[in-house]
């Protein structure tokens, strides 16, 4: 068989079992699996039965096809997920990194690159991204702000070990904590300048109406936020008064039902200027404001 009938037969396989988006799965799989881009697929003029070691790379595409057919996720499926620029290792002990989290990075890079302007600052001191998880939004904004110290903390073990894959892979200085929201970081009591977060924050109640791929794979305990998905931005909010400076921003991303519940918990907690922004849909999605 050649690359192009390989590839083939994985969108037939993929579209016969009902897979929305087939070919772009099909895609993702087969270049993870034969380790070429576009370009390479589209020099490759060789026969595959010819491709030395590609009869073992062959029943891995298929056994890769299986699972994605089983409901697990391709990102799970391929160990990789794009976010930022940045390609992330991703497994099922980590929430799979997504476009509605890279407005939350972009509104935060212009606020503090705004903030450090008009401050005529040159960087900033230390920021705390609490519920890391994979680590994607602590590791893409220390490599694209200017920030001495940068700490990710998160009450799974398990994510913690994923965010380290990356903060390595990605060649990135980030601090991971073990720790339940502030319980571990008394430490930095006083002293930050920026906390990120992007919490459980789906209603207990709708999980069971997500997709498989999502309820039936990613970490629950990265899904669910309670009985009206606001305990930690209610948690997070109280507690962070103690451990930024005077001026420290709190930046969140939230559910498109949210802004305005959010938005009243970080005014009843202080915090000034606080604005809802909107993602590509027009939903709400990033809430954030000021001491």
């Amino acid at each position: 068989m050649t690359y192009q009938e390989i590839l083939k037969e994985a969108e037939n396989r993929l579209n016969k079992a009902g897979i929305e988006e087939y070919k772009a799965n099909a895609w993702l799989l087969f270049s993870s699996i034969f380790k070429m881009d576009r370009l390479e697929f589209m020099m490759a003029c060789l026969d595959y039965a010819d491709d030395e070691g590609s009869e073992s790379s062959f029943a891995n595409l298929n056994e890769a096809i299986d699972k994605r057919i089983a409901g697990v996720p391709v990102q799970y499926i391929s160990n990789e997920q794009s976010f930022y620029g940045y390609d992330f290792y991703v497994d099922e002990r980590v929430l799979i990194p997504r476009q509605d989290t890279e407005i939350v990075v972009e509104t935060i890079i212009n606020t503090l690159q705004a903030y450090m302007l008009k401050n005529n600052l040159t960087k900033l001191n230390k920021l705390l991204d609490v519920c890391t998880g994979s680590g994607c939004i602590a590791i893409t904004l220390a490599n694209e702000l200017p920030i001495d110290e940068v700490y990710a903390s998160d009450v799974s073990s398990d994510a913690l070990e994923v965010a380290a894959i990356n903060g390595k892979r990605l060649n990135t200085n980030v601090k991971w904590i073990l720790s339940d929201c502030f319980n571990n970081l008394g430490e930095l009591k006083n002293s930050l300048d920026v906390i990120v977060s992007n919490p459980p924050y789906i209603e207990t109640e709708v999980i069971n109406s997500l997709e498989p791929d999502v309820k039936d794979h990613e970490p629950m305990l990265a899904l669910d936020g309670s009985l009206d998905g606001l305990k930690f931005y209610r948690l997070i909010t109280a507690e962070a008064k103690d451990y930024l400076k005077a001026g420290g921003y709190l930046f969140y991303e939230i559910g498109y039902n949210q802004g305005k519940a959010v938005y009243s918990i970080m005014k009843d907690n202080g915090f000034k200027d606080v604005q809802v922004a909107k993602d590509l849909a027009g939903l709400d999605r990033v809430c954030y404001g000021h001491l």
